[in-house]
């Protein structure tokens, strides 16, 4: 079964990926996204771009941000770590799933582009879920990230 996607265009164009079409989408006056399935027990997906500003290049940053940890390539040229933490919220045992972008916006600045998908523990060798995951890793991966400056991003492929 193929599930239909729609494009989110994160604040102008700062991230473009694709999420399940029917999943619901709301956004913090101040940044962050928050992505989901009108259902009980969904998973959340969150979206938050942290800016940094340096005296160093913005290649430089993006080579150190990730220095100490394990990290693949995308498409896009762009360095990605993925991991997996178990946290409890009001009692519950959850599973995070975390995506990290570094994208370099030259000259000194560098944006971290985190995905984090909140799952229930209990829920992680669901078919559903599995599924889910795939996709989502699917899209990140696949993601468009723009490096021009500002907080909109520009988008400009």
């Amino acid at each position: 079964m193929k599930i239909e996607l729609k494009t989110i265009n994160y604040r102008g164009g700062i991230v473009r990926f694709c999420v399940p079409s029917g999943w619901i989408e709301e956004y913090e006056p101040e940044g962050g996204g928050t992505f989901y399935e009108d259902r009980p027990d969904s998973g959340t997906l969150r979206l938050n771009v942290l800016g940094f500003d340096s005296l160093k290049t913005a290649e430089e940053m993006a080579g150190a941000v990730f220095r100490e940890h394990a990290t693949v390539l995308l498409p896009s040229g762009f360095r990605m770590r993925h991991y997996i933490k178990p946290a409890v919220e009001a009692g519950e045992a959850l599973d995070i799933y975390s995506w990290e972008v570094a994208v370099p916006v030259p000259p000194h600045s560098l944006r971290l582009v985190c995905f984090a998908h909140t799952i229930l523990a209990t829920q992680r060798n669901a078919p559903q879920i599995v599924t889910e995951l795939k996709l989502l890793d699917d899209c990140i991966r696949a993601a468009e990230f723009s490096q021009q400056p500002g907080v909109t991003g520009s988008f400009v492929p």
